[in-house]
């Protein structure tokens, strides 16, 4: 039996690493994509395979840029053929104050967060149509999007409520093809992003968690992964919160 293919963009820290961890416990053959460290990329593409991955790859990749969106989809069309996941993961959340925000802070982090889940979702979609079985995409969006910028920069909030809008976009025009296309939504987790908080910032937004504490990667990529597999084949269009009850509707 054919591994599933899975690619997963910011796989290199965070959500993106446990993502491609959980997928590799499954043998799922890996296509994963950094922007900053190779070697951080390298060291996950070995641990995906020591997890039991069928396959690893490990692509550069920036959001910002149509050619190098393009340049990724030529290359797994060459090697695969085909995709059964797509995990848009990858994005940037810089921590600044509304009044501070100029334009070129603001297009890097919409061009990046939302134009860049737009543009690697249709460049994908010839490699979703040609596998065979389930295909879905997932969006890793954010409390943000939902609720407006607390603790983050409003262009971030702005970009993720354009995901979350992507997503039922995407969910409703292919679903007729058997495509599913669902978002998550973190609350605060211990992340790379998370790390650049003040000491007082966190204790500010852990204490406005129900739980008590920040998520960790762990928790978001086992929601990603049930979403991805196909006993979820009736789920599309669908924003999973993990927020720890911050956000409760």
């Amino acid at each position: 039996m054919t591994a599933r293919r899975s690619l997963i963009t910011g796989a290199s820290s965070g959500i993106g690493t446990a993502v491609a961890l959980e997928l590799a416990t499954q043998g799922h053959a890996l296509w994963i994509t950094y922007t900053g460290r190779q070697e951080a990329a390298a060291e996950v593409a070995a641990r995906c395979l020591e997890a039991g991955a069928a396959e690893v790859r490990v692509s550069r990749l920036d959001l910002r840029d149509a050619a190098s969106v393009e340049a990724l989809v030529a290359e797994i069309t060459e090697a695969w053929g085909d995709l059964h996941v797509l995990v848009n993961n990858g994005g940037v959340c810089p921590y600044t104050a509304y009044p501070d925000i100029d334009l070129d802070e603001w297009d890097f982090v919409m061009e990046t967060n939302a134009r860049g889940t737009f543009w690697l979702t249709r460049a994908a979609l010839p490699l979703l149509r040609a596998a065979e079985g389930d295909r879905s995409v997932i969006n890793v969006a954010s409390i943000a999007g939902q609720v407006g910028a607390l603790a983050t920069g409003m262009h971030y909030a702005a970009s993720k409520g354009a995901i979350l809008a992507l997503t039922r976009s995407f969910a409703r025009h292919l679903a007729s093809e058997g495509i599913r296309v669902n978002a998550v939504t973190p609350g605060a987790v211990d992340s790379a992003i998370t790390a650049n908080l003040t000491p007082e910032a966190r204790t500010k937004l852990e204490s406005g968690i129900p739980l008590g504490a920040f998520g960790q990667p762990e928790d978001i990529a086992w929601i990603i992964a049930g979403l991805a597999s196909p006993r979820a084949a009736f789920v599309t269009g669908a924003t999973y919160d993990a927020n720890g009850g911050t956000r409760i509707d």
